[in-house]
Formats: C-alpha cells, sequence, structure tokens
C-alpha cells in the first residue's frame, strides 16, 4: 500500500489536500516534448500544450509531416510515466479545443 502524501495550500484557514489528486490537477509535461509512437509506425509528434481537464491530462500534439494540424488526444500517465494514448471522445472536443486555442 502507498504511504498517503499531503500538501497544505499555505493559506492561513491551512486547506490538507492529498498529493496525488493536487498533482493530477497539474499538467504534467511543463516543457515541449518529442514523443514518438510504436505501433503500427513510428510516427513522431511534437507535444505543444499539455492542459487538464476534469483530471485528464490532455495533449495537443503536431505531427512531423502536418505541422499545420494539432491533434488531441488523453494521456495516461502512471508513475511519472506514459503509458497510453487514447482519442478524445467527441463530445469533449469542443470544450477542450477552446481551451488549447486560448493557451497556444
Amino acid at each position: 500500500m502507498k504511504p498517503n502524501y499531503f500538501v497544505t495550500d499555505g493559506l492561513t484557514n491551512g486547506k490538507l489536500h492529498f498529493f496525488m489528486d493536487y498533482k493530477n490537477r497539474e499538467p504534467f509535461f511543463k516543457q515541449p516534448i518529442k514523443i514518438t509512437l510504436g505501433t503500427p509506425l513510428n510516427d513522431t509528434y511534437h507535444m505543444v500544450k499539455n492542459v487538464v481537464y476534469h483530471g485528464k491530462q490532455i495533449l495537443a500534439l503536431k505531427h512531423d509531416q502536418t505541422p499545420d494540424t494539432i491533434v488531441l488526444v488523453e494521456a495516461k500517465i502512471i508513475d511519472g510515466q506514459l503509458i497510453h494514448i487514447a482519442k478524445l471522445p467527441v463530445d469533449l472536443l469542443v470544450d477542450i479545443s477552446r481551451i488549447v486555442e486560448t493557451t497556444l
């Protein structure tokens, strides 16, 4: 069983937060990175933005061959490693597109 880690928010009322919940609300990748997807082809993408939406890590990716197109995906990060990238559901695309457009 993992130990519980807590973080205070530093305010005078001293709210206590579970560290892993707090970490899930922050973008995991702070700087642009290069991601290579290995299955079925070795495609290379450049992550240009990482936002958190409803506790999900959303990555805005640009492909090497089509740098004018941005692909939005959900990233599964476990123990500090990028494990899986999945397509976003259609109902989330409009909201997330607006967020990414305003921050790019």
